[in-house]
């Protein structure tokens, strides 16, 4: 879907501020393993709302947020309870209630729904009053920036710098430090605009990217070691275990993907990560250049990019890999 589809981008920022007049209780969210995309997309939107007068609340599953402190300011956040209720919920960077994990229970029960999102609609989408989806902004942050860029302009220089850094990380985190087949003219344009707000780009890198503890680079070794190649070396699958979470004693969830430090090796034409988050429970991530993995992870629940998708599934691991390698070799002879 693009802007021809949806509400005019020009008038967005006006439409939002329409409905968050009259709500009492506003909510802002976004999908299960949030990341620097939809979650720092949340602290810029929230922010912006506070300065225009408006009351809101980030809505998360109880998450360490730690990893962002780095961004100075404090969030008003909190984690979501069975039956808490909102007057109007804001979702970013998801269009489907499979996504949102308990928190669609929210997002289904408000009196009003907005959703600005840069995914392909998946399965399940969520019924909004005021919807904006478009798949050419390489993150939700981006799209936020195009949606509010001349009301920034009235800001002070402090407060567009805090709004560009949020959307300069959210970069970051979707185009892998502008190194994704989603990098292109228009991102570099606007990580230009973000500095000349206010943005050190050496800095949210270094403090974003390169912030990673003894245990967590630990961990990543783990995972190197399990590197397996598969189809004439085409395919490359990893896994991280629960044995190896606990031999680190790390939280995967509170630092970067693992696909990044596997992306320039030669010839693949798709890698999978599968991490295990409780005993059976496999997290995967899926990337590839020439495959719409979107595709093969929507077949099991998830969702995201063409070429840069995750699903979770239950089971051995052996039995995951299995299926995974079938659809890959599939959507491979297709192509």
């Amino acid at each position: 879907m693009t802007d021809e589809d949806n509400v005019n981008i020009q008038t967005l920022a006006k439409d939002i501020w329409e409905l968050a007049r009259p709500a009492t209780t506003i909510a802002i969210t976004t999908h299960i393993e949030s990341d620097g995309d939809g979650m720092v997309a949340a602290f810029a939107l929230q922010h912006l709302m506070q300065l225009e007068g408006f009351e809101a609340t980030i809505v998360t599953d109880d998450e360490d947020l730690s990893l962002y402190s780095f961004l100075g300011h404090e969030p008003s956040v909190i984690g979501y309870k069975a039956g808490a209720t909102a007057d109007l919920v804001i979702v970013l960077d998801c269009n489907s209630y499979d996504r949102l994990g308990q928190r669609a229970e929210l997002v289904s029960s408000a009196a009003k729904v907005v959703v600005i999102d840069h995914h392909v609609i998946e399965h399940n989408p969520i019924k909004a009053d005021l919807a904006y989806i478009d798949t050419k902004y390489a993150s939700v942050g981006a799209l936020l920036y195009a949606v509010f860029e001349s009301q920034l302009q009235a800001l002070s220089l402090e407060e567009q710098s805090y709004f560009a850094e949020c959307v300069y990380v959210t970069l970051l985190n979707d185009t892998n430090n502008f190194t994704n087949a989603n990098t292109d003219a228009g991102v570099f344009e606007l990580a230009a605009k973000l500095v000349k707000h206010g943005a050190k780009p050496y800095q949210l890198y270094m403090a974003y990217m390169q912030n990673n503890s003894a245990g967590e680079m630990r961990y990543i070794g783990g995972t190197l070691a399990t590197i397996e190649l598969h189809h004439n070396e085409e395919i490359l699958f990893m896994h991280s275990d629960l044995a190896l979470k606990e031999s680190c004693k790390v939280d995967p969830a509170l630092f970067r993907k693992a696909t990044r430090y596997v992306q320039g090796v030669r010839g693949l034409k798709a890698l999978v990560y599968f991490r295990e988050d409780e005993p059976g429970l496999w997290k995967l991530s899926l990337r590839s250049l020439t495959l719409n993995v979107q595709e093969i992870a929507s077949r099991y629940g998830g969702g995201g990019h063409r070429q840069a998708s995750g699903c979770t599934m239950q089971g051995s691991l052996s039995e995951i890999k299995k299926r995974i390698l079938d659809d890959l070799k599939q959507a491979m002879k297709a192509q």
